[in-house]
């Protein structure tokens, strides 16, 4: 099922399907345009979780949308190791390596100035949860192995530039369960997303 252009009291925007919400855009706003177009499909991936039906996105959507948020696919971007049922990659990406801002799935950022918190609450996780689950079902299937979290002065102290890697989490989790591992293998667009809770401070576009 597609996504499709739509319209609502003269508004431009898109939607999943001839069922879905229709995301609205301000015509001469190309970042809100892309925030509607992504509204959209995180709607589609929504309704296949819920109702367990197969998500057939087409190929141009997907590559349209890292298109417009600068980013590579997914599974071009995780480590599998079969022999050991292990999966590495990015738990969160915060500043791209040429420091530009990483908008999430809904949205939400953590800035440079808050990247401190993000740093400490993994290292939080880390010492207390060690745990992860397929699809936030909170049925613990993994288990953390390696985690990394990217700052400047490590890689400083690795002799690195500072732009060598993005601001984020580097992770990797062992699956125990043979047919967890190969599930989460089968998905067509595997990622990492971490869960948990944060305090939200609510931003105007223009001010980002």
């Amino acid at each position: 099922m597609p996504i499709m252009s739509c319209e609502i009291e003269g508004k431009p925007g898109y939607k999943f399907g001839e069922s879905g919400r229709c995301y609205t855009y301000e015509s001469d706003n190309e970042e809100s345009r892309k925030s509607a177009k992504h509204s959209a499909i995180l709607q589609a991936t929504a309704i296949a979780q819920s109702t367990g039906e197969k998500l057939d996105l087409e190929k141009a959507d997907i590559e349209e949308l890292c298109k417009d948020f600068n980013v590579e696919l997914q599974e071009d971007m995780i480590k599998y190791d079969d022999e050991h049922n292990c999966i590495f990659g990015w738990g969160y990406v915060a500043v791209r390596k040429d420091a530009s801002q990483v908008y999430d799935h809904s949205t939400e950022y953590v800035s440079k100035e808050d990247y401190k918190d993000l740093e400490m609450a993994m290292y939080a996780y880390n010492l207390e949860f060690r745990a992860s689950d397929i699809g936030h079902v909170e049925k613990q299937t993994g288990y953390l192995i390696e985690s990394f979290v990217v700052t400047k002065e490590k890689l400083q102290k690795m002799g690195l530039p500072e732009n060598a890697l993005p601001m984020g989490i580097w992770c990797g989790y062992f699956f125990p369960n043979d047919e967890d591992y190969a599930k989460i293998k089968k998905m067509r667009h595997p990622m990492f997303s971490l869960f948990g809770k944060a305090t939200k401070e609510f931003v105007k576009e223009e001010d980002r």
